[in-house]
């Protein structure tokens, strides 16, 4: 047991960012004594954080058209109320896991902001026994001035904390959108590298690449040994001549094909050949991280068993004519659509859901 002064005394030398972040909400807002009356002071307002199911509500709906019409200048009829169920309340089913003896919730969820019982707020969140990821943020422009968006963030990395629940994902970064600019402001903070799927700190270095070129896979960059950004010019230059015969290990890049690749990426250049498979081949060709391969496909998915809605009817794909004789490979065919659908989604997702085909 820890004494009133005790307990201060250690957060006044032991930031806390859970206990921190929480101190603003009611249930721990410090009531002072009235020295008149002998009772605790009510606080002025009433600000309550409640994490609920991804369900639809009318009052969650209008907080939604109001964010989409002050932030987006979309007109409320743009917004039907099935476009918000679709996009923000049909996530996935909520559960629950034992980890570390910690009862974890998993599933989507919408963490609410209230004041005074007014809902002012929703962060759209995925849950995961990895990880806790962000996925939107709606906010009413009432509060348009209180920096919901970086409370939201700090609110979502105290629940990975205090979950258990490890990292905190804040979505894609793409640094040429200026609204995207404020996650690199978070630290430490990694991002996936492209080719090897490794994590790589989103630091100044990085930061610097990312601004210089379209493309930057930081380890290719370790590969070519390309140096930090040049002060002077904002250039990079390569301790490796991709065109010298001198060059360490050129006779096994010429054997694989990576020599010119390495030389085209130095120059800022696409390979044509790989820039003709990104619009025109397959999603298989991309190599897209995270998606599943054509053999892991085949491999982990009964694609032909997967349920297909016409109007009342329920099929199966493998009940379409064409079936057999079509390759998951073949991205225009029904076959190709759903290998690559499957890719994404997963196998799980596949025994679990019914493709829907409308007219």
């Amino acid at each position: 047991m820890h004494s009133v002064e005790e307990s201060q005394k250690h957060r006044r030398n032991h930031f806390d960012l859970g206990a921190a972040i929480c101190d603003a909400e009611y249930s721990s807002v410090q009531r002072p004594i009235d020295p008149s009356t002998k009772e605790s002071i009510e606080p002025a307002h009433k600000f309550e954080i409640n994490l609920e199911p991804d369900k639809f509500t009318e009052e969650k709906y209008a907080l939604f058209v109001n964010y989409q019409k002050f932030v987006h200048k979309e007109a409320p009829t743009s917004n039907p109320r099935s476009s918000f169920k679709r996009f923000l309340c049909s996530g996935m089913n909520q559960t629950s896991v034992q980890k570390d003896g910690k009862n974890m919730k998993i599933g989507s969820y919408h963490q609410c902001y209230r004041l005074d019982g007014r809902l002012i707020a929703i962060g759209v969140l995925d849950l995961l026994p990895g990880c806790v990821s962000s996925v939107y943020l709606i906010y009413h422009e009432d509060v348009n001035d209180w920096n919901l968006g970086k409370i939201s963030a700090l609110q979502e990395i105290a629940l990975a904390l205090r979950g258990g629940y490890g990292r905190y994902y804040m979505g894609y970064y793409i640094h040429s959108c200026i609204k995207m600019r404020y996650k690199a402001a978070y630290h430490p903070t990694f991002m996936l590298d492209p080719e090897t799927y490794e994590w790589d700190p989103l630091d100044s270095d990085l930061l610097a690449r990312l601004s210089s070129k379209k493309y930057v896979s930081m380890s290719r960059e370790r590969h070519l040994g390309l140096p930090p950004l040049s002060a002077s010019n904002g250039s990079v230059e390569s301790k490796v001549d991709a065109g010298s015969s001198e060059s360490k290990g050129e006779s096994e890049l010429l054997e694989t094909g990576k020599l010119k690749d390495d030389s085209k990426y130095i120059a800022g250049e696409e390979d044509s050949d790989q820039k003709a498979r990104h619009e025109e081949g397959s999603l298989f060709d991309v190599g897209m991280p995270g998606v599943m391969t054509t053999e892991e496909v085949l491999a982990q998915t009964n694609l032909g068993a997967w349920k297909l809605k016409l109007g009342a009817m329920i099929l199966e794909l493998q009940d379409l004519g064409d079936w057999e004789e079509t390759e998951v490979t073949e991205r225009h065919t029904v076959k190709g659509v759903a290998a690559e659908l499957a890719a994404t989604i997963g196998p799980q997702l596949v025994r679990e859901t019914a493709i829907e085909w409308q007219h």
